[in-house]
């Protein structure tokens, strides 16, 4: 039997799609909260069709967004739909919802509305710009908030063009915020009694992670360039070739310089006055870094790999996404898992990287099929058998399993 986790006896109602409010949900599942998918009908979340592969009948890319939910899936154009919302509201602890500012309102389920029933309701409304301000109106993706951000811009190669960084960061950055903006609304509940809003940006989010860049920026007044795989902030401190592959290693500070010298084999570098400090390095790079590549390139990324073990130096391999699911230390932190889906079999998913010692996380349902557990959780609501029988016959619910048997 599953542990509790710590979000134990909480329920959210789920109103996002695609993949940055989906994949926030996950984690609150992951973590104990019931999460109920609330799908519009007749399609429901647009990923469950998205991406390129599928296993069996099902979206890949669904199918790892959405463990661990119960999905209803309702008409939310008609207002029998939005009746069924509003009473399912009356037991919420949390929605989440990734409209584009004013359309939630537009529907009937904006915060005002939904916390005039329950002034408890945590909400949290994940957007690509925020509520408010010129592009607030504008639809905004992955890829097209790494642009505005300034990511793009500091992603790819000196003297080449800007690249989109090779995972979703501005989805898992406004997921990860979401999930924090949930935890710490419930955390303020507790003290006062009384829910809130809270806006969370993708844009934000962004900005948020270029603290380096932005620390360099306000410092020199130059605007960040593309560095390839180089540090911004460190010199040597970047991927270099080997004779078989590449490697990620280099100096951070303290002394982690002169044993990125010794692992070399070049104590030589280490005395050198051009080389002494951070800053040194940093104005001759133009010499010190082809010495280092030249170096790296005489032996294997396996030759090198012992001699920066034994003198404590900075070392990785660039390891494939194949290479890195089959390695030891994922399978000793038990970072993948697997889960029973109904129409696909045994599917693996990547389990909660958050490890509790008494609320341990853990995958603890399949994604959902489409309206799956409308008929459960509308009893929970407290509509009858014959109310809900009426819905299902006027096409304003659709329960699932009738329709997957």
């Amino acid at each position: 039997m599953t542990a509790p986790g710590a979000l134990n006896g909480i329920r959210v109602l789920d109103f996002t799609r695609h993949m940055a409010g989906p994949y926030a949900t996950v984690a609150l599942s992951d973590h104990g909260a019931d999460v109920i998918k609330i799908e519009s009908l007749p399609h429901g979340d647009h990923a469950r069709t998205g991406g390129v592969y599928s296993v069996g009948d099902q979206s890949a890319v669904f199918l790892m967004w959405n463990r661990g939910k119960r999905s209803v899936a309702l008409d939310l154009r008609r207002p029998e739909g939005l009746e069924i919302v509003r009473r399912l509201i009356d037991q919420a602890d949390v929605v989440i919802e990734n409209y584009r500012p004013g359309v939630a309102d537009e529907i009937g389920i904006g915060y005002e509305a939904m916390a005039a029933r329950n002034p408890r309701l945590v909400y949290v409304a994940l957007s690509a710009f925020g509520p408010t301000g010129p592009l607030a109106p504008y639809p905004g993706t992955d890829p097209v908030i790494q642009a505005w951000s300034g990511v793009m811009s500091v992603t790819g190669e000196p003297g080449g063009g800007p690249l989109l960084v090779g995972v979703p960061v501005a989805d898992y950055t406004g997921s990860m915020l979401a999930v924090q903006a949930v935890a710490l609304a419930l955390f303020a509940r507790e003290r006062t009694g009384r829910g809130q809003k809270v806006e969370v940006s993708m844009l934000g989010g962004l900005l948020a992670m270029l603290s380096t860049r932005l620390a360099n920026y306000w410092a020199s007044g130059e605007d960040p360039q593309r560095m390839g795989s180089a540090n911004s902030i460190y010199v040597p401190y970047q991927v270099f070739r080997t004779a078989d592959g590449y490697v990620m290693a280099g100096s951070f500070g303290g002394d982690s310089w002169p044993k990125f010298c010794t692992a070399l084999e070049l104590p030589n570098l280490a005395d050198d006055e051009r080389y002494r400090s951070n800053r040194s390095r940093f104005d001759h790079q133009d010499t010190l870094i082809p010495t280092l590549e030249a170096r790296f390139a005489e032996r294997t990324t396996d030759e090198w790999e012992p001699r920066f073990r034994s003198a404590g130096a900075l070392f990785a391999p660039v390891k494939t996404v194949a290479g890195i699911l089959a390695h030891p230390q994922v399978a000793e932190l038990g970072l993948v898992g697997s889960v029973e889906h109904p129409t696909v079999g045994t599917i693996p998913q990547l389990g909660p990287p958050l490890h509790f010692s008494d609320t341990p996380g853990a995958i603890r349902r399949p994604p959902p099929l489409l309206g799956e557990h409308t008929r459960e959780v509308l009893a929970e609501g407290g509509f009858t058998p014959a109310e809900i029988d009426a819905l299902c016959a006027a096409g304003i619910v659709l329960d699932g399993m009738s329709t997957a048997t």
